[in-house]
């Protein structure tokens, strides 16, 4: 009997891991193909509930050191049938990139599997003529649509539409007792993602100024209700540091989720939302995250067509509308669950998608 193929993937982050591990872990419970994953070691001391997750789900990865993730990768790949990845190896631009290079040398299998559901090269445009992928598979969330002309003819023939992956596996958090605190002071608590790390690209001072303006205004009017503040996966820049300063020093009932320092340090976006009770985002993969927690979402008002079935805050009248509504049923919620599919469906619909393309080529060898 042939040796099952052997699938590959490397975790070097949370993004990674949120978005991947689902996937490999349900590979690795449906067993026709081999999973590998390495994971960078400084990941599992970052993150130290990550190895509770591996154990429940009984597929634990390999910690790896940065040498062996960023330099000494070739023959990890060599040995592999195919690598998980949500870089292409042609569009890769993080530090990382080098090893999806190696892979397009080698001739390598390359699974792209989406990770963002307002992402730049998938439903977003990246350059101004259709892109080329250089992976053989590509798992998208939802049908092309109108997006099918950002790729070449080829490129869109490999998309299978296998729907949103993205699980939460993490336990929920114990947090200190100034969030405690805060949480108990109010009894209705927002959660608002901003994503200002784009600078002249998506966002202008403008937008800053507009979104800081009405955080303000929101909480100058609600006193007894508590906003958690989270910048894109908690980071802190300079374009919104001194902005965030002047609200903590005004508003008591405003908390940030920075990743790096405060009482929220090192929450996730699941974290923050398991203290509120609603969110208001950017058009971003966070929108999803919510609905899939059972919460309700509203997004900025950006004229984008992805959640445009979902309220739209533009001023301080909207924002008080889905802050009223905060509690009754809505089934446009449903809707956007139902259009993006069962997470657990999905993750057996990607499974199935990997592993129908590598025992395919297996057999073809």
């Amino acid at each position: 009997m042939a040796e099952k193929p052997l699938l590959l993937a490397y975790l070097n982050g949370m993004p990674d891991f949120e978005s991947t591990y689902p996937v490999l872990a349900r590979l690795h419970r449906r067993g026709r193909v081999t999973v590998r994953a390495l994971v960078y070691s400084k990941l599992l001391r970052k993150e130290i509930r990550l190895r509770g997750v591996f154990e429940r789900e009984g597929f634990a990865p390999e910690p790896a050191s940065k040498l062996r993730m960023k330099l000494l990768y070739q023959r990890d790949i060599r040995e592999a049938d195919a690598v998980l990845t949500i870089a292409d190896p042609y569009w890769d631009t993080t530090t990382r990139k080098q090893r999806g290079t190696y892979m397009a040398k080698i001739g390598q299998q390359s699974i792209f599997l989406q990770h963002g559901a307002y992402q730049v090269g998938v439903n977003a445009r990246k350059i101004e003529g259709p892109m080329e992928y250089y992976s053989q598979q590509l798992l998208f969330w939802e049908p092309m649509g109108d997006n099918r002309d950002l790729f070449t003819p080829e490129t869109a023939a490999r998309v299978e539409v296998v729907g949103f992956t993205k699980q939460n596996i993490l336990p929920q958090n114990r947090w200190g007792k100034e969030v405690n605190d805060w949480v108990a002071r109010y009894p209705k608590r927002l959660l608002v993602c901003q994503s200002f790390r784009w600078g002249a690209g998506r966002y202008t001072k403008d937008h800053i100024g507009h979104f800081y303006d009405l955080m303000d205004q929101a909480l100058s009017r609600h006193k007894d209700l508590g906003i958690i503040i989270r910048s894109h996966r908690g980071k802190v820049r300079r374009n919104h540091r001194a902005h965030d300063k002047a609200l903590a020093r005004k508003h008591p009932n405003v908390m940030f989720s920075h990743y790096y320092a405060g009482p929220l340090a090192k929450a996730t976006i699941h974290d923050a939302l398991d203290l509120t009770h609603a969110m208001v985002s950017p058009t971003s993969t966070t929108t999803l995250d919510c609905l899939y927690s059972g919460k309700p979402a509203a997004v900025f008002a950006e004229n984008l067509p992805l959640f445009a079935e979902l309220p739209q805050i533009g001023d301080l009248a909207a924002l008080e509308a889905f802050i009223d509504s905060i509690g009754r049923p809505d089934p446009v919620y449903d809707a956007v669950r139902a259009r993006f599919g069962d997470l657990d469906n999905n993750l057996d619909r990607a499974a199935e998608a990997i592993e129908t393309r590598m025992l395919t080529r297996q057999s073809q060898s």
